[in-house]
């Protein structure tokens, strides 16, 4: 079991645990000694390393490995690294990833039952049928509740997917509720599928990275693809609903320059676009507010995924924030 975490540490005392490695490059000090730079993580977090006089040591370890490592915590220009006396590869008999990838307070298993019952809600016809068939897929169940819905911009651990798109199915029977005139169906399973590209685009196996498909073709091309092949299953799919719900897809990210091969051009997919802008911005402020607890002053630090500083709200306003990196909390299935 995994001793210390890095949400942990303190400046000034010594360290002996296990860290996933992030990131490894081999450095020339201006002595001429080589170093190694290393960024480690665990669930709580991150933290820079230096191992020094490294050619001395044995260096059998790569990205992705979780290492155990001794030596002590420094404060370098206001930031905690670590100053390494030995690095050892560890045993892969030894590792729990769950400690060292973070991950949704909530259950995942929880959240994707609950959107299975409310598809099951939904109206039978072809996008019923659609969604049952893909989310009861137990290959990509699996990884629809594991992946997280973004590398590092929003819902950035395990299970960030699931929990994101839980809560824009919720969002969207809202906007449904005040806007009778919107197709609820349409925007349900255009809400369920928007990312779905992500299951395949992202590697979680080891830390978060893009698969080399993925970093070719994209979450929304690779999103297309798939529902379309489980469409071809569907006999008489009408080919016009399939041109709307592909059309949602392509356009979820709202704009040509943010990646979008269309911008939306009905209300339903404009509801989606906004729906998931509105969702994943309100998570990296929470985020960063979360980061930023402990900061003095009004403000937090800048947000690289919203490039501003954000006004911190009053204390009293904030509720338990973005993901508690571990455990259980409340999940609340579709049934109202």
């Amino acid at each position: 079991m995994k001793e210390t975490y890095i949400g942990d540490l303190k400046s000034g005392t010594s360290v002996n645990t296990t860290f996933l490695v992030r990131s490894k490059e081999r450095k020339t000090a201006r002595n001429g000694s080589a170093y190694l730079d290393l960024e480690f993580q665990d669930s709580t977090g991150t933290i820079k390393a230096k191992l020094w006089d490294c050619d001395s040591f044995d260096q059998a370890f790569e990205t992705d490995d979780v290492v155990r490592v001794t030596g002590g915590v420094e404060n370098y220009q206001g930031n905690l690294q670590l100053s390494l006396r030995k690095i050892v590869k560890c045993r892969e008999a030894d590792i729990d990833l769950a400690d060292y990838l973070p991950h949704s307070a909530q259950n995942s298993e929880k959240l994707l039952e609950g959107l299975v019952l409310r598809i099951r809600q939904m109206p039978q016809g072809p996008l019923q049928t659609l969604l049952l068939n893909l989310l009861t897929d137990p290959e990509i169940a699996r990884k629809y509740k594991t992946a997280p819905a973004a590398m590092s911009y929003h819902h950035a651990f395990i299970g960030g997917l699931i929990e994101h798109v839980s809560s824009l199915v919720r969002l969207g029977d809202r906007a449904c509720d005040h806007y009778p005139f919107l197709d609820r169906e349409l925007i349900l399973a255009g809400l369920l599928l928007h990312d779905i590209g992500k299951i395949e685009e992202l590697n979680f196996t080891r830390g978060f990275s893009y698969t080399t498909r993925g970093q070719l073709v994209g979450h929304i091309s690779m999103g297309v693809e798939m529902v379309r092949d489980r469409v071809r299953e569907i006999p008489d799919f009408p080919p016009e609903l399939w041109d709307r719900l592909q059309h949602i897809i392509l356009a979820h990210h709202g704009k040509l320059e943010f990646g979008s091969p269309k911008e939306p051009m009905f209300m339903e997919a404009l509801v989606v676009n906004y729906l998931d802008d509105l969702d994943s911005k309100l998570e990296a402020m929470l985020e960063q507010y979360e980061a930023d607890k402990d900061r003095p002053g009004d403000f937090t630090a800048r947000s690289r995924p919203l490039g501003r500083e954000l006004l911190k709200p009053p204390l009293k306003a904030v509720a338990p924030v973005a993901p508690a990196k571990g455990g259980a909390a409340n999940t609340q299935l579709f049934t109202d």
